[in-house]
């Protein structure tokens, strides 16, 4: 058997495997009223999910993944797998003074009443799900968990019609948890690790599932490091 691996097969194999996970979305493309809380945050590329409940209420629940300030752009296949360089830095060009990867998950979340209707997200239990496993597809009970509901309630407006944000996994409280609203993971974040992390939101009504909306953000290494990967593999066929 050959055991070599030329250079160009070798790039193959990096794309091919990166490319591997189950998005789940209702469609992929742009999502115009999604600000994610922040100015400037691109939403031209989300996973949405959408659902008529009552005949009266429109739910949409959305995520994506986008740089962190002025970092790399974050890319992807079309189809709710995202690709975000590994590393961690205070938010680009002097934009923050708190670390994070380079990259943030994002998510929205809208629920709108016709005819009268008068629904509110907190009629909902909403849970959001992420990820510090950079294995391919984690199991669900594995992901640490935010119980938006419960952050709703606890908030100043638990009326809410509209939820939506941006955050970073190498943010303290996602690792360390806030009682009643934030399970997290096991272990640790490392924002200089690569493989795949696994996000997702669920929505439920009297324990019965309403939508869904998943994503995943595949961490590769910077182009540089890439192009270093490649450079060596040529050199390894020239010699052989």
């Amino acid at each position: 058997m050959n055991s070599r691996i030329p250079a160009i097969a070798f790039a193959s194999l990096i794309v091919s495997q990166a490319a591997f996970g189950v998005p789940i979305y209702d469609q992929f493309g742009p999502l115009p009223t999604a600000t994610f809380g922040g100015q400037g945050i691109p939403n031209e590329e989300v996973a949405i999910s959408s659902q008529w409940i009552d005949g009266d209420a429109l739910l949409t629940i959305a995520m994506s993944a986008t740089q962190r300030y002025s970092n790399p752009a974050v890319t992807n296949d079309g189809a709710g797998t995202y690709f975000a360089t590994a590393g961690a830095n205070f938010g680009g060009n002097n934009e923050s003074l708190i670390e994070g990867a380079l990259w943030n998950f994002n998510y929205y979340l809208s629920i709108q009443g016709i005819n009268g209707a008068t629904p509110v997200l907190a009629d909902y239990q909403i849970d959001l799900y992420y990820d510090f496993d950079t294995g391919d597809d984690t199991p669900i009970a594995s992901l640490g968990s935010i119980d938006i509901t419960a952050a709703i309630l606890a908030s100043m407006n638990p009326s809410a019609t509209l939820i939506e944000d941006s955050q970073n996994l190498n943010f303290g409280f996602l690792a360390a948890g806030v009682p009643g609203i934030v399970k997290p993971p096991l272990g640790t974040f490392d924002p200089n690790a690569l493989g795949e992390y696994n996000f997702g939101i669920q929505v439920k009504r009297g324990g019965w599932g309403i939508e869904t909306v998943a994503m995943d953000v595949r961490v590769i290494p910077e182009p540089a490091t890439m192009g270093l990967f490649l450079l060596a593999g040529l050199a390894l066929v020239r010699r052989r």
